[in-house]
């Protein structure tokens, strides 16, 4: 499998991200307007660049990173501007006041929760000391791979099983599949980039079952797409001392892709295992995590985001299956679809019409995968789609 850009990927272009973030103290930006199009000239260099981050801000819809369209909450943009002032101390109770509210939510204790710049940072510890002296992580293909590939890395054997036919993870078969020398089960959920998701009552018998005998990592980066009512709270795995660690980002619902914010949830000494390979909790600047903090209690704007994102997506699968193509139902902000050409040819055809997605192949099929942006911004991803599928 390959794809063009990871969360990795991401974090170092993150500059072109927090760019606006100043201005947005002292006026509101306008979420639903395009960016001016692209120059001819632009066009035909934007296309085959090797280098895209450079210039990223210029696409009509920049639909290939899951970032929330809509920005940070009203509530999160005003803390983190206050915020700014405190910006010459080091936070200390600030942390305890997040842990806090999660912990109420998760209906776990503060000292099962750790506090991340986003999830890539638990991602990579958990590979850094799960993979050290070999052996082998459990997962399913096709997934998020950043803790695998870093694991690959640092000596561990990859085992991924097929997903099943609706394209998710086959928990009876990765069950069968662990052995003595198994180090680790990675499930994403919802996964990405399928977008699908494991019925949760199947979820909690197979952590149940499993994590006495071998760690699971349960990657929820898209968890707050779930309708809140129908949401897991798996936190309850982790209070009974289940062997399971969580992840959660702020990237995607809250906006924080460039602010950076994320946290694991797991008992404390398995924390304490894997705290040593992480950047610590002062990675989380203080302007990041009291802006958290307005927004991770700002349940309004969670819900409008999640309403328009289904919206969005909504109108992009159904425009998609009305011209014959089978989107896969997705539970998060992006969908994932075959396509009929090859990924380079397609890709390169949408980034010359200004619209940024993702490709990548798997077992010889072309797939794109397409963030949920604006309805303006998916209206356009139609119709350059059109242009380039004929």
């Amino acid at each position: 499998m390959s794809s063009q850009l990871t969360r990795r990927d991401w974090l170092r272009a993150s500059g072109l991200l927090t760019a606006g973030v100043g201005l947005s103290c002292f006026s509101v930006a306008k979420t639903n307007s395009l960016p001016a199009p692209l120059a001819p000239e632009f066009v035909n260099e934007f296309a085959f660049t090797d280098d895209p981050f450079s210039k990223m801000n210029k696409l009509k819809a920049r639909l290939l990173a899951n970032e929330n369209p809509l920005g940070i909450s009203p509530a999160a943009k005003e803390a983190l501007c206050k915020a700014a002032e405190s910006g010459n101390r080091y936070a200390w109770t600030e942390f305890g006041q997040l842990k806090k509210l999660i912990a109420d939510d998760e209906l776990v204790t503060p000292e099962t929760i750790m506090l991340s710049p986003g999830s890539s940072d638990i991602l990579m510890a958990s590979a850094d000391y799960f993979a050290k002296n070999g052996g082998t992580i459990l997962t399913s293909a096709m997934t998020y791979d950043d803790l695998l590939d870093r694991s690959a890395k640092f000596g561990a054997k990859i085992v991924s099983v097929p997903m099943t036919k609706d394209y998710k993870f086959d928990l009876a078969t990765i069950k069968s599949k662990i052995t003595p020398d198994v180090k680790l089960v990675y499930l994403v959920n919802p996964n990405n980039p399928t977008g699908t998701v494991v019925p949760t009552a199947e979820l909690e018998s197979f952590i149940r079952e499993v994590a006495p005998k071998v760690p699971v990592f349960l990657d929820e980066a898209y968890i707050d797409f779930y309708e809140p009512a129908a949401r897991p709270k798996l936190g309850k795995l982790v209070a009974e001392g289940q062997n399971v660690i969580l992840a959660r980002t702020f990237s995607k619902i809250h906006g924080f892709a460039g602010l950076r914010l994320g946290y694991a949830i797991a008992k404390p000494e398995l924390l304490k295992a894997i705290k040593p390979y992480t950047n610590g909790e002062f990675a989380v600047s203080i302007t990041t995590l009291m802006a958290g903090i307005a927004s991770y209690q700002d349940k309004d704007w969670q819900n409008h985001c999640r309403a328009e994102n289904a919206k969005a997506r909504d109108y992009t699968s159904k425009a998609l299956a009305d011209m014959g193509y089978e989107v896969i139902p997705s539970s998060a902000n992006f969908i994932l679809f075959p396509i009929r050409m090859k990924t380079k040819t397609f890709s390169n055809a949408m980034f010359a019409n200004g619209i940024g997605i993702q490709t990548r192949d798997f077992d010889g099929q072309p797939y794109c995968r397409v963030s949920i942006g604006t309805m303006d911004e998916m209206t356009a991803f139609i119709d350059s789609f059109k242009k380039v599928v004929g």
